[in-house]
C-alpha cells in the first residue's frame, strides 16, 4: 500500500501503518521515508515503543488482577475455616443447648478453595508469560482459547465448589 502523497510546496506523505509525516522535497525520498519496517516492530520509533510498553503494561495489571483474584479466594478459604470454628464454638454455649449439632464439612471446602485460589495464581503466571512472548514476538493476533479455557475451568470449580456445599449442608 503506498502513501499519499500531498500537493504543495514538498511533498508530504502519511505512512498508513502509523510511523508518522515525512516531508520533504523529493517525492521519491518521501516514499523511502514511510517504508514499511523489516521486523515485526520498530523499537527507534516512539510512537511503536509507546504502543509496545502499552501492552505491556496492559499485560501486567491482567496478571495482577488474576493474583489477587487468587489471593481473595485463598483468603475466602480462611474466612470458611474460621467461620466453622466460630460455629462450633456457638454450639457450645449453654444457650444454643436445643439446637442440631450439624457438622459443615467445611474442611474440605476451604482445602479446595484454597487450591483453587494456588491455582489461579499458577495459571496467572502461565498465561502472563505466554502473551508476554506473544507480544516481543510481534503477534499481531492473540489466541482466546487459552483465556476461554482458563475461566471456563475457574467457573466449573467454583460452581462444583457450591454444589459440594449445598449437598454437604442442605442435607
Amino acid at each position: 500500500m503506498p502513501c499519499a502523497a500531498r500537493p504543495g510546496s514538498g511533498f508530504a506523505t502519511v505512512c498508513p501503518f502509523g510511523y508518522g509525516l515525512a516531508v520533504t522535497t523529493n517525492r521519491e525520498t518521501a516514499m523511502k521515508e514511510c517504508s514499511v519496517p523489516t521486523t515485526a516492530f520498530d523499537l527507534t520509533n516512539p510512537q511503536v515503543l509507546l504502543a509496545w510498553q502499552r501492552n505491556h503494561l496492559a499485560n501486567e495489571r491482567t496478571f495482577l488482577a488474576w493474583c489477587r483474584t487468587g489471593l481473595a479466594l485463598f483468603a475466602f478459604g480462611f474466612v470458611i475455616e474460621r467461620f466453622d470454628f466460630f460455629i462450633r464454638q456457638m454450639q457450645s454455649l449453654p444457650m444454643f443447648e436445643g439446637l442440631t449439632r450439624k457438622h459443615l464439612h467445611t474442611e474440605a471446602i476451604s482445602l479446595t478453595t484454597f487450591a483453587v485460589g494456588v491455582a489461579v495464581i499458577v495459571m496467572a503466571g502461565w498465561r502472563f508469560a505466554y502473551v508476554r512472548r506473544l507480544i516481543n514476538r510481534g503477534e499481531q493476533q492473540f489466541s482466546a482459547l487459552p483465556d476461554m479455557l482458563f475461566m471456563v475451568s475457574i467457573m466449573a470449580i467454583i460452581i462444583s465448589l457450591f454444589a459440594a456445599f449445598w449437598l454437604l449442608v442442605a442435607r
